[in-house]
Formats: C-alpha cells, structure tokens, sequence
C-alpha cells in the first residue's frame, strides 16, 4: 500500500510538473534567453545613430498634442494641437508608449518612463467607466486598437515596473470581453468583424505570463489564427491563396508571433512546429534579398510577387514589416536555440528598418521601401502619424535585444555591430565588447573583461552567406572553428580579464534571384548587404556580367564598401543602406525593364 501511494504521489509531482513547464513558467521550454534590454549598449555606430535620432524625435513630442483626441472624446479640456493625419485612424499611441517604455528599458533614463506613465494617466483619466478607451467615439477597427494599448500596458507593466499599467488593462479588456466582435473575419483587417484581430493572441499571451490572470489566456486562444496557422502547420504554405482574402503581409507575418508567445505560454508543440515552418516558407517564397516582404502591403503569388517590381513602388512596409521580423526571429532562437533565424534579423538591420530615412518633423515616416526596376528612391510617405510612426519607436530600440543571448553557459553574439554586453556567469561580472566597422569590414574584435578567469562559452552566429569559413583568433593565435548543428562557432574556454578574440567573416559580390529558375530580377548583394546602383541615363544590367561579379567590379579607394564595373566607371554600386533622401538608384536588376522616374508617396 505505501509502494502504491509513493507511485501515486510521484505520478502526481510528474503531472504537476509537466503541466508547469507546458504553461511557460519553467526554462524548459526556452533554449537561450536575449538579455531583455538589460545590460546591453549601443557603440558608436550606425545602429547608435539611429537608435539615438529616434529616442529624441519621439522625446520631443508634446504630450498635450497625443493625448489630445482622447481628452476631447471624454469631453475634457484638451490643450495642445491636433496630430492630424492618421493620428487617430491608425491609432499609433498606443505604440508610442510601448516604444518609450523599451526606450527606458535600454537606456535607463528616467525621462522616457516619466513620459510612458505620464501618456498611460493622461489615457487613462479619459476611460469611460465600463472601459472604452478610444480616442473618438465611434472607433472603426476595435481589435486593432485594443492589441495596440495591450502592448503598451503589458510593455509598461514589464519594462517600467508600474502596476497601475494591469489595473488599466483589466478595465480595457472588461470592455473588450463585452464588446469586441468574435466574428474573426479571415483576412479581413478593415472591419470591425476583422480589424487585424488575428494578430492579438502574442500580446495577450504575453499578458498572462506576466500576470498568470487566465482571462488572457483564455481570450488568447478565442483570437487564434488556426485557420491560417493550419497551412504552415501541414507544410503548406503555397495554398493560402486557395483561400481568398486580402492577406495584409505585415499583420499575417506579425500574426505568427501569437504562435511564439503561445508555445511559451502552453508548451504545445503545434506552435513551434508552425513558426518554423512559416518562417521558411517566408524566405522561400515572400521575401526580398532585403529581408522585406509584402509588396502593396501584401502576401502574394511569387509570380505575381515578382511582376509588382514593374508595376508598383511599394514593395515593403518597412517599420512595421521589421518590427514584425524582430518578434518572430527572436521567438525561433529563443526557442530553438538555433543561429540560422538571426540570418533575417540581420538583413532587415542592415537593409530594412536600419536603412530607412528619418522622419520628417510632421510625422511623416518612411513607409514603403521602393524596389522598382525602373528605379527608386527614398521618401517618406506623404501622410502623418501612419502605423509606421508606432513602429518605429517599437523596433528600433529592440535593436539592444537582438544581438545577444545567453544560458546559464555562455553568450550567444548573433549581430555584428559595435556593442557591449554586460552579464553575471556562476557569480563572476563578464564584459564583452564588440569592435567592429561590419559590414564595411569583415573583422569583429571581441574583447574580454572578467572579475576572475572563468569558464564558459562564446558563441558566435554562423551566416549562410560566408563566402569562405569563418576565422577565429585568440589573443592573436588562430585556432580551430568548431561549428555545431545549431550553427553557432562555439570557443569554450577559461577566459581570464583582457582576452581577445579575433572573427573574420568573408564576404563577397553574389546575386540573389526571387526566383532560382530565372536569372532575373535579380539583386546584387555582398554578404548580407544590399547593394544599389547609383543612376545613370539608363538601364545599367546590359553593361555588367552577372556570372563574373567579382571581375566585373573593382573597388573605389577610399569608398567604403563602392564598386565602379570595370567596363564603364560611372556605373557604381553602393549599399542601399547609403542613399539619402531622393537619391536615385537601382536595387533590383531587369534588363527588360526601361528606366523610370515614377514615385508614388500615397499611403494605402
């Protein structure tokens, strides 16, 4: 009897167990973990530039102008001016706070937790009693506002560590509980019955891991994407299109990060399988050499995919698009452990997000990246305070949260960029510095700084795009690379204060085809980066041979990562991440295709 009740007891610590590690609260289900903002810094670089430009733009917005709509809706004074523009059509505040509050997360300074709580009272003096929260009084798309201040909550509960932040999203979720529609219209974002629903399970998912309050979890699984996961799911992707509906690509792509928080929140292994499987069919089949996607803002055919490089100039969402990218490749390392998901990361630092302009002072955002094959520029969209606006000031302070990672073992580098990272191994203080001029240079110098010599591993993303294997010195010896399956270069060593690793990482002049069985439209890129050719009078693909890149072009001294083609000097390729405002160029290559001086700066 007492054996019986030892096994009974021991079934039961099992049961229990595994129901703790499927609900996400136990490391079980994580591989590596990012540093969550903390410890990590920006070095002067291109990614600090930017990252330190858009903290003060958004800094600077007056908090009477964006809480305006809302205070005049609840009919109280409302000093300040109108936004205007699409301010309260495409509701960005709601990511404006979030975007303050991880702005706090990685600085530390006060101003943007002051200024993420100050907005979060001022909004929340406007709610009605039972909950209804918008800034006009008839809202059009009710799920797509709602995810909006679920993030921002959920990000200020987390990062700022105000517990007012959950008393508002329990009053916000009353409302949507009551008055949310569960219609769940299949891509369908532009009305209330759709309004871009299926992307809320992430936040809400996120809401009850942090709060372990179950009503998120179970409104959670009610806005689930199945019917669309469930192509993925059976390796399918291809047949969406057997479907009909208008497949939003930046709310579509977000909407896989509901499978991401859902797998850490349940533990199901339908999640993952899923992500990984849509993550896949993304490259494969929707995404530029740039890492965007979603021409015209859309999913599509990669035949008619490839034809919108004729016929349109909107080719990526870019903040959006980015900020979605970011999520869902975090979640697979995160998950998975595995480096080869940090491949997209780094195209959209590089040659999405990272390569886009600044705003204009009226909040005018660069919207769309342009890849026409007639030619492109850079401009922002002519409209203000679009969704793009929001998340801009999201994804971009994210960029703290996308080069490291690490385990009880080690660190995990998965991005080149000048950089430190500060982290507490079995009790010892370890910095590691990163100095490097990548991708205008393929070395990175990675410098040690320990308490005491400690043990523990250094791992370093593998990139498919090497054009040779990668080199690793230590303290000036070269050594071997020991590359797992998980496609890191792993040195495990005892690492004593002052050591220095060396990497070289080979890159070269290749050609990326949208599709392996033409030979163009193509891309001319070196490693990740996308590389533009500056205009001339004309088509310039008749005068450069593709198959012998590497000839055709030779360095311009004293030009960063320039190229002249030897058999015409003034046709000159430069990363696109280069050109300014205006500046024309070619990005993706179509000897059919006349030149064109086209733009259009509508917003869809």
């Amino acid at each position: 009897m007492k054996k019986f009740k030892f096994f009974i007891s021991l079934f039961l610590l099992s049961t229990y167990a595994i129901i703790f590690v499927s609900k996400g609260y136990g490391q079980q289900l994580i591989k590596i973990e990012p540093f969550n903002y903390k410890g990590v810094k920006l070095e002067r670089g291109n990614l600090e530039r930017q990252f330190l430009e858009v903290c003060e733009y958004y800094r600077r917005l007056p908090n009477d102008d964006l809480l305006k709509p809302y205070r005049q809706r609840a009919g109280k004074a409302a000093p300040g001016k109108d936004m205007g523009g699409c301010y309260v059509s495409h509701n960005p505040f709601g990511q404006y706070l979030s975007g303050f509050a991880r702005m706090y997360a990685a600085t530390g300074d006060t101003v943007y937790k002051v200024k993420a709580i100050t907005l979060m009272t001022g909004w929340a003096e406007c709610m009605d009693p039972d909950g209804f929260f918008f800034a006009e009084k008839n809202p059009q798309l009710i799920p797509y506002y709602y995810e909006k201040m679920v993030g921002a909550l959920v990000d200020i509960y987390e990062y700022c560590a105000n517990k007012q932040a959950i008393v508002y999203l329990d009053r916000i979720t009353d409302w949507a509980e009551k008055n949310m529609s569960r219609v769940r219209l299949y891509a369908n974002p532009v009305t209330n019955d759709g309004g871009e629903w299926y992307t809320l399970s992430e936040s809400l998912y996120r809401a009850y891991m942090l709060t372990e309050n179950k009503r998120y979890e179970e409104l959670a699984k009610v806005y689930e994407y199945r019917d669309f996961w469930n192509f993925f799911y059976k390796g399918k992707g291809t047949e969406i299109f057997t479907r009909p509906g208008w497949y939003h690509a930046y709310s579509h792509v977000n909407s896989f990060n509901g499978l991401g928080a859902g797998y850490l929140a349940e533990g199901d292994p339908y999640y993952i399988k899923t992500l990984i499987n849509a993550y896949d069919y993304l490259q494969e089949y929707q995404c530029w050499a740039t890492g965007g996607f979603g021409p015209n803002e859309s999913l599509l055919p990669r035949e008619k995919l490839i034809t919108t490089l004729d016929s349109s100039t909107n080719h990526f969402e870019t903040q959006c698009g980015s900020w979605a990218g970011f999520k869902m490749t975090k979640y697979l390392i995160r998950i998975t452990g595995d480096a080869r998901f940090g491949d997209w990361t780094e195209k959209l630092l590089l040659n999405g997000i990272g390569a886009s302009i600044p705003m204009s002072a009226d909040g005018k955002v660069f919207y769309y990246s342009n890849y026409n094959t007639g030619g492109g520029q850079k401009s922002n969209i002519n409209a203000e305070w679009t969704c793009c606006s929001g998340s801009r000031s999201e994804a971009i302070p994210d960029y703290h949260d996308i080069i490291y990672y690490k385990d009880a073992g080690g660190l995990y580098i998965t991005q080149f960029t000048p950089s430190t990272v500060s982290m507490n191994i079995a009790g010892s203080h370890v910095k590691i510095t990163q100095e490097t001029r990548f991708p205008e240079s393929d070395i990175v110098q990675i410098k040690v700084k320990t308490d005491v010599p400690k043990e523990f591993s250094i791992k370093i993303r593998v990139p498919r795009w090497l054009a040779a294997p990668m080199k690793v010195w230590v303290n000036g010896i070269e050594t071997d690379v020991n590359v797992d399956s998980k496609h890191w270069a792993v040195m495990n060593r005892n690492w004593v204060d002052g050591d220095n690793l060396r990497i070289k990482l080979p890159m070269k002049l290749w050609l990326s085809k949208i599709d392996k069985r033409k030979d163009f439209p193509a891309a001319i890129m070196y490693g990740p980066v996308a590389m533009a050719v500056r205009e001339i009078d004309s088509n310039p693909v008749g005068k450069i041979d593709f198959k012998n890149l590497d000839k055709a072009f030779i360095p311009s001294k004293g030009d960063p990562l320039t190229w002249k083609l030897v058999a015409d000097p003034s046709v000159i390729i430069r990363p696109f991440y280069v050109f300014k405002e205006g500046e024309r160029y070619f990005l993706y290559l179509n000897p059919s295709r006349d030149i064109s001086h086209t733009t259009d700066k509508s917003p869809k």
